[in-house]
């Protein structure tokens, strides 16, 4: 059984339904017999939007600290998938090579770039752009964008791009270069990346998703600091433009596309209330 992606917990919520106001899709209701508001799971997309302005923090996500100790813990090889954005959150560790020994020392045996994943599915992009056949597509690399299409807008699902996340790419890349058996661990910034996981399995399966804020309790949990650990870099492939990929636009710059204002070609919305109304224009 899936547990709840996001929960609210009734004895720390103060009642100010800031969450009600800022969720974009109406997935947190009111109703009279309870003390707090309930997420209707149904309907939420994963955006975010809630846990971010609730000032008593009674809202939290599907934890996967356990779930990833238990895999680190296990006899199997572990590798960890790390996303590009690691720079902007994690701008307090003076070099990456540190932060990527910080995480071998949890237990990971392999520490991947997703940015490399990024490539490959930029390059999809670029092919399925450049050879254009009158289909107008939306990129399909966010979760919360593609969980909002399809319980909201499914009349354009047809019109999402057939191309996997990144997150999915790297996982399959990893097991291609360490073996099915490899647990796949993901590490980014976005929590509905941990329900995006669990639609697959096999070759793309990824095992556990952390975020951020869970890898830094992580590393207070074990007591690893950048101050005590030696120098470390990712295991190959690296990534090239991919590294982009955290940044406006990233994507289209790792594709080799261009915005062109003049041809119209590609428009980019990106804020939750320009991506609203960005695919609400689109539908119609």
């Amino acid at each position: 059984m899936k547990l709840p992606l996001i929960t609210i917990d009734s004895q720390k919520c103060n009642v100010c339904f800031a969450c009600v106001r800022a969720c974009p899709v109406n997935a947190i209701q009111v109703k009279s017999n309870l003390e707090a508001p309930v997420v209707i799971h149904d309907r939420c997309i994963g955006c975010g939007s809630c846990l971010q302005v609730c000032a008593p923090l009674a809202i939290s996500y599907r934890d996967a600290c356990e779930e990833t100790k238990f895999l680190l813990s296990s006899e199997s090889k572990v590798a960890a998938i790390v996303a590009p954005s690691i720079s902007g959150e994690f701008d307090d560790i003076t070099d990456y090579r540190k932060f990527v020994r910080m995480i071998r020392e949890l237990g990971f045996d392999y520490v991947n770039e997703a940015s490399f994943g990024v490539d490959m599915v930029a390059d999809q992009y670029h092919e399925l752009f450049t050879n254009f056949m009158g289909r107008y597509y939306i990129t399909a690399n966010c979760p919360p964008v593609i969980s909002l299409i399809e319980k909201y807008h499914p009349g354009i699902i047809d019109n999402l791009a057939p191309i996997i996340t990144p997150m999915v790419a790297t996982a399959q890349l990893v097991r291609q270069l360490y073996g099915q058996d490899i647990k796949v661990v993901y590490i980014g910034p976005c929590i509905a990346a941990k329900d995006e996981a669990l639609r697959y399995e096999g070759n793309s399966k990824v095992d556990a998703v952390l975020t951020f804020v869970e890898l830094r309790q992580l590393f207070n949990e074990f007591e690893i600091k950048e101050s005590n650990v030696e120098y470390s870099d990712f295991d190959p492939p690296l990534g090239y433009k991919g590294s982009l990929y955290a940044v406006s636009n990233g994507i289209l710059q790792a594709a080799n596309l261009s915005e062109d204002l003049m041809q119209g070609r590609i428009i980019t919305a990106e804020g939750k209330e320009d991506v609203l109304e960005a695919i609400r224009e689109f539908e119609s």
